[in-house]
């Protein structure tokens, strides 16, 4: 089974809710859901919509077919029409006057269900869970469970009227719905109800920094980010986590690196504007050598740009924001399990060796959900680096040159320890100088940490065997569209496989170049215009890659937009 659902609207209507419901509904049931949000920059009005795939298989991306709309608006029934399925069915609100569909389709009561059986207009997303639950003959009985999910905070009440809500409207649809044209999922078997985490990128690495040990989060909210801050600060006060709004980005990024100075494992969220107004603050982390962990969950540029739309377009801003050279880690997860374990990976690193770690999401990852297997907070370790000895009487030296380039760290306070800092060059007891050998030694320095680092990255991923003819290279969220492409194309019987990486920089480039070396061709599938990762691949190896499937309208890729470019290159 494999199901996608589309629940359109104006913003302030519900849909997100109406999406939320379904994914319960489906949860519960024991199947694998997948769901994507598209929403205009505005808070009323527009045409958003949640879509929403269901399948007894895991799922890595959304696809292009649509099985079931609900429409909520005119613009939600013509939206997309085009992309439904022979047999597919749009559910639209009576009130709306519309031409005749060609589709099957199915006026349905909502408000007015929602306004004389509950009371209450908003109550229209527990209607229209009902008239697809009908529509689609899935058993009604899991309604009640979902239902109580999303409003039992609200109330006992509220639970109840919703669920007479949507039990009408079932009814009610059960009586009158004559169409055959609907996916009839009353033969469909249902799993045992999983144990299953509902989340989105910027929840996991919101739970995957809590679960480090995170002691400080500041941010200017910014889409797609905002939602991990909130994440974190729902839960500061009860984890002891100090966070603050601050007045622009330059002042979050300030205050983490104080923070963090003084000893508190801290973050700042942010977008690529927001990052642009941290790059100075950057640079002075560096120097200082102070360990911070940047969440960048990146939107089309340059300037304001598509505020909430998707694109991997600042890899190359990041790997050389700031002047100077310096090492810096970035990381990238593909999905929301690989965000847990990035997250709480980061500040490991960060400390371990005393540099700024950015972490690279976008809008797609950061507000699709996915249902995942639990998280077990409890085996994440916590590493701290190389901390100063208290009982030293000698001087400290908090910049003391050592062969791996990282120097024990004292936090002010520490017991006899006095820390120096500046965003000068500095001698190895912090002070000022401008002395050109000193230079050169602390420049080194900085540079024996990166062959330490490699060493504790992760290497890239091989999906699909090695040898085949054909190597999609890959980066961050693209993963899941291009991974189901090459299942559905290595299935057809061609030869093809997937290089994925998650640790970008610096680049282990041991398997990349073995997987390059084997393959007749590559192709790079960024969600760019420009190929940015190759291009970091080249700069690095020299290797290039011999095709390119690129994608920057905004709009998250699909494994059916990847097939129809590598189709059109002669690889289908």
């Amino acid at each position: 089974m494999d199901i996608t659902f589309n629940i359109g609207g104006e913003a302030g209507q519900g849909i997100d809710t109406i999406g939320d419901l379904l994914t319960q509904v489906f949860v519960q049931s024991g199947f694998y859901t997948f769901t994507i949000k598209d929403f205009m920059s505005r808070i009323r009005g527009g045409y958003n919509f949640s879509q929403i795939r269901v399948s007894d298989s895991p799922i890595h991306a959304p696809i292009d077919d649509i099985d079931l709309i609900v429409a909520l608006s005119h613009d939600a029934i013509v939206g997309k029409r085009n992309q439904l399925v022979d047999g597919g069915v749009i559910i639209f609100d009576d009130t709306i006057k519309t031409e005749e569909l060609d589709a099957c389709h199915y006026p349905a009561p909502l408000q007015k269900t929602a306004t004389e059986v509950g009371g209450n207009i908003r109550m229209m997303n527990a209607a229209a869970l009902g008239a697809v639950l009908a529509v689609t003959r899935f058993p009604f009985n899991l309604a009640e469970t979902a239902l109580s999910e999303i409003f039992l905070r609200k109330g006992r009440k509220v639970v109840d009227a919703n669920v007479e809500v949507a039990k009408a409207l079932y009814n009610l649809t059960k009586e009158n719905w004559i169409g055959t044209c609907a996916h009839d999922m009353s033969t469909v078997k249902m799993g045992p109800c999983k144990d299953r985490l509902i989340l989105t990128g910027n929840r996991a690495i919101a739970l995957g920094a809590m679960a480090a040990n995170l002691k400080w989060i500041s941010s200017y909210p910014m889409s797609p980010s905002t939602a991990c801050f909130q994440d974190i600060v729902s839960n500061a006060q009860r984890l002891k986590i100090g966070s603050l709004q601050t007045e622009d980005e330059i002042a979050s990024l300030a205050t983490a690196i104080g923070a963090s100075f003084a000893g508190a494992r801290s973050m700042v969220t942010t977008s690529g504007g927001g990052f642009s107004l941290m790059v100075e603050g950057l640079g002075l982390a560096a120097m200082t050598e102070t360990p911070i962990v940047i969440y960048n969950a990146q939107r089309p540029g340059p300037s304001t740009g598509l505020p909430t739309r998707t694109e991997q377009g600042d890899l190359l801003f990041m790997l050389t924001a700031s002047q100077g050279e310096f090492p810096r880690i970035m990381l990238a997860p593909k999905d929301p399990i690989e965000a847990f374990d990035v997250a709480t990976r980061a500040f490991n690193l960060a400390d371990k060796f005393q540099v700024p770690v950015m972490i690279l999401g976008d809008q797609y990852f950061s507000d699709s959900v996915k249902n995942v297997p639990r998280i077990d907070a409890g085996k994440v370790e916590i590493d701290r680096g190389k901390r100063a000895s208290t009982m030293a009487s000698e001087p400290y030296e908090r910049f003391k040159l050592t062969e791996d380039g990282v120097s024990p760290i004292a936090f002010p306070g520490d017991q006899g320890k006095f820390v120096v800092a500046s965003g000068n060059v500095h001698l190895e007891n912090g002070h000022i100088t401008e002395d050109p050998d000193i230079r050169n030694s602390m420049v080194e320095k900085f540079m024996r940490k990166i062959p330490q680092i490699l060493k504790t990255l992760n290497p890239p991923q091989v999906f699909g065997g090695r040898g085949a003819e054909t190597t999609l290279l890959t980066w961050g969220s693209t993963w899941g569209a291009a991974y189901e492409a090459v299942k559905v194309l290595a299935d057809k019987g061609v030869s093809i496989n997937l290089l994925h990486f998650c640790d970008l920089f610096p680049l282990k480039t041991h398997i990349l170049t073995e997987v390059f070396s084997e393959a007749k061709g590559v192709v790079a599938v960024e969600q760019n215009a420009t190929s940015q990762f190759a291009k970091l691949v080249l700069m690095e190896t020299g290797l290039t890659v011999d095709k390119r499937v690129n994608k920057y309208d905004g709009r998250p890729m699909t494994p059916r937009f990847i097939m129809d470019r590598l189709k059109e290159g002669g690889i289908s």
